[in-house]
């Protein structure tokens, strides 16, 4: 039988969900509590719970991006009325610093209210990396040997276009317009194949901290009951 795929996995303060496939609005949530103990449940995820997030996510997010994105329209404007050529390179890097910016500071924010779950973020990597890899659920011992980075996570989408971003104001210093147009379009590639090869995972250093045996247990457990209901 084909290794059934994991689409969408997410991290949380005491535990990873794994989302169903196969069975569309289920996921399997695998948690631990205070004493240590592993508990698991195949449910299905309530509206109500996936909107709270939604909306509470979003407003940290206006929160952080509010004040970066003020300055920036202020200083692009300036950059404009003073040269146009001045501007694009204004608006190319000052839209990577931006969202570098917004990146590092939710991290921070997140790191102070708790470790945790990058620790499950780490672990979800891993079980995930090993899984693809040996077509199983892996054991505690195989695991430590996978890598909490992964090509597939949502970090990368903030590496992808903070790199173009910084490609593309180094491609507005070529003379040729043809040539700068050029440049930008094999900034973009050349980024979508580093993605692909997983280089562009270093951000992840960022979201990601080393687990423990503890949240990787937690991944395990959770990996088998997902397993286990999908080939239901």
């Amino acid at each position: 039988m084909r290794t059934l795929k994991v689409d969408h996995a997410h991290s949380m303060n005491n535990g990873i969900r794994f989302y169903s496939k196969r069975h569309k609005g289920y996921v399997c949530i695998s948690t631990v509590n205070d004493e240590g103990i592993i508990k698991t449940e195949w449910k299905k995820m309530k509206k109500y719970e996936k909107e709270k997030s939604a909306e509470k996510k979003l407003f940290k997010l206006i929160l952080c991006v509010v004040p970066f994105f003020t300055i920036f329209a202020i200083l692009l404007k300036w950059a404009m009325r003073k040269e146009p050529m001045l501007g694009m390179r204004f608006l190319f890097l000052g839209y990577a610093s931006m969202l570098l910016g917004v990146f590092v500071l939710t991290t921070y924010i997140e790191r102070k209210k708790t470790k945790n779950a990058f620790k499950f973020h780490s672990a979800e990597h891993m079980v995930l990396n090993a899984y693809n890899k040996l077509q199983r659920v892996p054991t505690i011992d195989e695991i430590w040997q996978y890598s909490r980075f992964s090509n597939s996570c949502g970090t990368n989408i903030t590496t992808q276009l903070v790199v173009t971003f910084m490609l593309m104001f180094v491609a507005t210093f070529i003379s040729n317009p043809l040539y700068m147009m050029l440049g930008m379009l094999f900034a973009d590639i050349i980024v979508l194949i580093f993605l692909r090869c997983g280089l562009l995972n270093f951000m992840q250093i960022l979201s990601t901290q080393k687990p423990t045996e503890q949240e990787l247990l937690v991944a395990i457990e959770g990996m088998i009951v997902w397993l286990e209901h999908e080939k239901k």
